[in-house]
Parts: C-alpha cells; structure tokens; sequence
C-alpha cells in the first residue's frame, strides 16, 4: 500500500507541476511541423496500440492509446492516456516527463457441457473467463527524429501495477508520424 500512496503523491506533484508549466527553455514554440503525430504505442502505463500525441506551445502535451479486437469467444482492449511536461526540444530532441494511466480487459468466452452417465449432454453453461487490470506510471522519456516526419520515443517509467500491487520500472516506446 505504501508504494501506491507513494507513486500518488508524486503523481499529484507532477500534475500540479505541469499545471503550472511555462515554456520549455529549449522549446520551439509553435513548431507546426512536430507537434502533432500519430502511430504506435507500447507500455504496461501508457497502454498499448494506436495513439495520437499532441505538443503544446505552453511545453504540455498528450498522448492517448487504444487497441480492441474480438476473435471468435475471445476479445482484448487497452487503453492509456498520458500527459507530457516538455523539459527540452532543440529540434534534434525532445526531452520530457511523463505521467501515464492504463487499462486493460481480456475476456474469453468458454461453454461448459454436463453429462449424464450414459454420456449424454444433459446442459450447457456459457460463462466467460475475464481479467481485467490497470497501472499508474511517472517517469522521463526522449523523443528522437527519424527523419523529416517520423520520430521515435523511450521512456522509463516506476509503474504501479494493480495485479501485484508493485512499483516496478519498465520501459516504454512509441512509433509516430508526424504532421
């Protein structure tokens, strides 16, 4: 329990913090043609699949991600949300911290047969197998150009996980296009 009260408390202060936030030393301001991107991300806080980032001219931003399929009785969905605090960005990098929320669902569907003892189906029971679970995360990441309208970003985030109850450190990544 502590390390969750822990990680609320520093979450609290980062987003007190990027309330308050003021232009980036670095940051280019109104640089149309890298604050917008779209691709694919992937972390246990963040969530994982399609995103869509925005950077602000006040050095906030955001990113959001979401993946859903459903084949046969089986179906998953994730989905995160991030905030960014830009601490940097000299056009060649941009560096930043991040606070990160997720969530994810599985569900399988499965039937279950009762026989009597000749072996005859007597019923069926349908009952679907679901778990479900979420993690906060706060960290640093970098954003790297690779070329004139794709970037590429790592970051590493203290992520409390709700299945174990942990504060673990794992790495995160994105891939975008950026317009």
């Amino acid at each position: 329990m502590k390390p969750l009260l822990l990680l609320l408390a520093v979450l609290g202060l980062a987003i007190a913090g990027l309330g308050t936030a003021n232009r980036a030393a670095a940051q280019i301001p109104f640089d149309t043609s890298r604050n917008q991107a779209v691709g694919v991300t992937v972390g246990l806080a963040s969530g994982t699949g399609i995103s869509y980032q925005e950077i602000l001219p006040s050095a906030l931003g955001y990113r959001a991600a979401i993946l859903a399929w459903k084949k046969g009785d089986s179906s998953f969905f994730d989905v995160g949300v991030s905030g960014l605090r830009i601490l940097s960005d000299d056009g060649r990098r941009r560096v930043y911290l991040v606070a990160s929320m997720g969530w994810w669902r599985r569900s399988d569907e499965e039937t279950e047969a009762e026989f009597d003892d000749d072996g005859n189906i007597v019923t069926e029971r349908v009952f679907d197998d679901v778990d479900d679970s979420g993690a906060l995360g706060l960290g640093a990441g970098v954003e790297l150009p690779l070329g004139r309208s794709a970037a590429m970003s790592l970051e590493g985030v203290f992520t409390y996980w709700t299945d174990s109850g942990d504060l673990i450190p794992v790495p995160q990544a994105s891939l975008h296009w950026l317009f």
